[in-house]
């Protein structure tokens, strides 16, 4: 059986709420491109959160073709052909100076909804996979307040000179990133790059690297438990 939720539109993002203790930590979740809200929802269930976590799943705003009759949600669109085009030379795609102009729209929308769930950045994990941590990261990195941590789950560097220019205002956010050694979608050598310029910026992070691709495997979902161990308010920790 899966985790109870229920369902609300909060800041223009229809998203599931587990709900938690009002004065406990909160996790909002962004899926990646072409899932949706419920794609990760296993994982309130999965990682073994402090006591009173409420977490928050949004569905992204734009809706995208993913197969023929079938539709499923993006942050931001991409360029399908050139992404198959990168994967076919055998060589993931390097996104590092991109910046999607749909991007601040949707770090936007995340912010209002974190807003009207009544979740404080400050009080707030900010975690994504694939698409949704490029989403989780941008947000960390413009917000004048810094969230209470960040799970980059097979991430990657956007915008580069910008970033590397945000990220020394946050120096001591603790952070999880993790990458697949043989992920066809999103390259493991630019995911350590991301590292690297978070970490030189005073960032407190770890870099879990393992043998699989696109994906979270257990050992991500211990290290994000034990991130949310360690920012999660102190009377529920």
């Amino acid at each position: 059986m899966g985790p109870g939720y229920t369902q609300a539109e909060l800041g223009g993002l229809q998203t599931l709420v587990v709900a938690g203790a009002a004065s406990g930590l909160n996790v909002a979740v962004l899926h990646g491109y072409g899932a949706d809200a419920f794609d990760l929802l296993p994982l309130c269930r999965e990682i073994d959160a402090p006591a009173g976590t409420t977490w928050l799943f949004p569905h992204a705003p734009l809706q995208v073709e993913i197969g023929p009759h079938t539709m499923g949600r993006a942050w931001f669109p991409i360029d399908l052909v050139a992404l198959q085009l990168a994967m076919l030379s055998g060589r993931a795609p390097d996104m590092s100076r991109s910046s999607p102009p749909e991007l601040a729209r949707s770090r936007s929308l995340v912010a209002a909804m974190l807003h009207a769930a009544g979740a404080p950045l400050e009080r707030t994990v900010l975690m994504g996979f694939s698409q949704g941590a490029m989403v989780a990261t941008s947000l960390a990195l413009e917000s004048p307040v810094a969230p209470a941590g960040l799970a980059i789950l097979s991430g990657t560097l956007l915008d580069e000179a910008s970033w590397r220019n945000l990220a020394p205002r946050h120096s001591g956010l603790r952070f999880v990133q993790s990458h697949g050694r043989d992920d066809p979608l999103l390259s493991h050598a630019v995911a350590q790059r991301l590292h690297h310029l978070l970490n030189d910026a005073g960032w407190r992070g770890q870099f879990v690297s393992f043998g699989g691709g696109h994906e979270i495997p257990g050992a991500v979902i211990a290290k994000c438990a034990q991130l949310l161990r360690e920012v999660a308010p102190g009377p529920l920790a």
